[in-house]
């Protein structure tokens, strides 16, 4: 358990100090107050709960959850009222032994060694910054490799020992179970929260490493030096002499490349629940498939390139597409297998959207962030490996069409909120009410902090805050491009935010309005139509 004592004030002062921003996007309403309530509650919740708590791994959310309603204008009453309802939290245990440099592979993938990994990990933030932990332990090679690992596994069977060492694959842990871990981190990196990253960076520790597929060893075991550009000329194949940079936007062809892809089908994979869709026995069968598909489409948005500072810029376009598309995924894709619900609230694909606004701290540089970014090379491998997490979970539960056109036809009451019932007269001095609908978000953002799922609110925030960033967006701006584009894009436009932000909460419940049920998200997958229930 990590006890706070005196020894440890410093160094919790340091890791659990006032947010340093209210985020991505500043909402009105936290104040001094709700921020000194928040912290609290991060302390306590390290001091008193594990990371898991049950046997089978689930993970405790509470800190997820209460930075995201606090950075939507949470009340310090309202978080109290949220974090006692996490009854389900298991206390704080004391790890059997202290982790040390020495021991640090000896224990991955165990929970009952959370508490001693936190307690490392946050004394090497006493010294370090959050950026140069995060690069070190999740993305250098150091931490994922152990080079000629099989000749020290002879060499230990030779000596009387098992000869059974392992890669330590932090990366592959890091974006395990549903990206847990990157969450967790990330929420640290975006608000200036040193005690969150250390958090992560220990569940990243306790995680299993059951995705090599699409995060192979091999990412670190060849040579990183000579530049970023070094390492992508020995795979491209076009010229380092271009002229000219040409910019590059989203096309949505690799949601076209999955649709079509032989490996993919509901003949090869089965039906929905069916072991052989089962994450991570799915990735076995589909993980070289996958590698393929986002090794095309990193070379795709790479081309042409001619320096880190032209890369820097295709990133910007390659964080867009893929935020884009886990929005369409979870948006289009819920609607066109909702059956006879009012929305196919899928509780996986949510975790997609909701990690995904990360990319923006994590891959893009910004003066706003209050952490600088890791190197470039780590961030490509980072984006790359995520994505191909995003792409695996996707055809996991249930490749569909994306019907663009019929979805923006039939969703149009999304954008805005019901009229006021009755509207007050008004006085000869005021005049009559407007007769116009509200905007929808005020409405979605106050039954989002009402809402008793700790899920919501990461949702909720992410898709306002992609609302903030290209609300503008007009019809047609995805429109041209490749031919092999996804069909139908050519509508997309700002309003696919609060359009799959209100088909969520019409699903979940509009929990601050009377008579509005209050459900759980579904776990059904995207069914095939004859499998659709209500």
């Amino acid at each position: 358990m990590a006890s706070e004592n005196k020894e440890d004030k410093e160094l919790l002062d340091k890791l659990y100090p006032i947010p340093s921003t209210t985020g991505l996007l500043s909402f009105p309403g936290p104040t001094h107050d709700s921020a000194q309530a928040l912290l609290d509650i991060l302390r306590k919740n390290r001091n008193d709960h594990h990371i898991f708590f049950n046997d089978s791994r689930y993970h405790n959310h509470s800190t997820h959850h209460l930075i995201s309603i606090w950075a939507l204008g949470a009340s310090p009453e309202i978080m109290a009222d949220a974090y006692n309802a996490h009854t389900w939290l298991r206390p704080a245990v004391e790890s059997p032994e202290a982790i040390t440099d020495k021991n640090f592979s000896d224990h991955l993938s165990d929970g009952k060694f959370y508490s001693s990994y936190l307690t490392y990990f946050s004394e090497y933030l006493r010294d370090h910054t959050p950026t140069e932990a995060f690069e070190h332990f999740v993305l250098s090679a150091q931490y994922n490799v152990v080079p000629n690992l099989d000749a020290i596994n002879a060499q230990d069977v030779k000596k009387g020992g098992e000869g059974k060492r392992q890669h330590p694959e932090m990366l592959n842990r890091f974006l395990a179970a549903l990206l847990h871990p990157f969450i967790h981190l990330a929420y640290g990196f975006e608000f200036g929260i040193p005690g969150q990253v250390a958090e992560g960076l220990a569940l990243t520790a306790v995680h299993q490493n059951k995705q090599s597929e699409i995060v192979p060893t091999s990412l670190f075991s060849k040579p990183r030096e000579g530049g970023t550009l070094a390492g992508l000329a020995s795979r491209l194949t076009f010229s380092r002499k271009v002229a000219v940079f040409h910019e590059k936007g989203p096309t949505f062809a690799i949601l076209r490349q999955i649709r079509e892809h032989p490996k993919f089908s509901d003949d090869v994979l089965g039906p929905h629940g069916d072991v052989k869709r089962m994450y991570p026995d799915f990735l076995k069968n589909t993980g070289d498939a996958i590698n393929e598909l986002v090794n095309k489409w990193s070379d795709e948005w790479l081309e042409g390139t001619r320096n880190d500072a032209d890369i820097e810029k295709r990133l910007e376009g390659m964080v867009e597409e893929i935020i884009w598309t886990n929005v369409v995924w979870f948006g289009v894709g819920g609607w066109q297998s909702r059956g006879d619900r009012a929305f196919n609230a899928d509780f996986f694909i949510a975790h997609l959207v909701t990690s995904s606004l990360f990319l923006f701290t994590l891959i893009l540089p910004a003066e706003s962030n209050p952490y600088p970014v890791t190197s470039l090379t780590s961030r490509l491998t980072l984006l790359k490996t995520y994505f191909a997490t995003c792409i695996g979970w996707q055809i996991a539960q249930g490749r569909r069409e994306l019907p663009l056109q019929e979805f923006y036809a039939a969703t149009r009451e999304q954008l805005t909120a019901p009229p006021a019932k009755p509207a007050p007269a008004g006085t000869k001095d005021t005049g009559k009410p407007l007769s116009a609908r509200g905007g929808a978000w005020e409405r979605i953002i106050s039954n989002t902090i009402a809402h008793p799922d700790q899920h919501l609110p990461k949702a909720t925030r992410a898709l306002a805050i992609f609302a903030a960033r290209w609300g503008l967006r007009p019809a047609g701006y995805f429109a041209g491009g490749s031919r092999d584009g996804l069909e139908g894009r050519e509508i997309l436009d700002g309003t696919l935010f609060v359009r799959v932000a209100g088909l969520t909460l019409d699903r979940l419940g509009w929990a601050h309005e009377a008579g509005k049920e209050v459900i759980d998200w579904d776990r059904d997958g995207f069914p095939l139509p004859s499998d659709w229930r209500e």
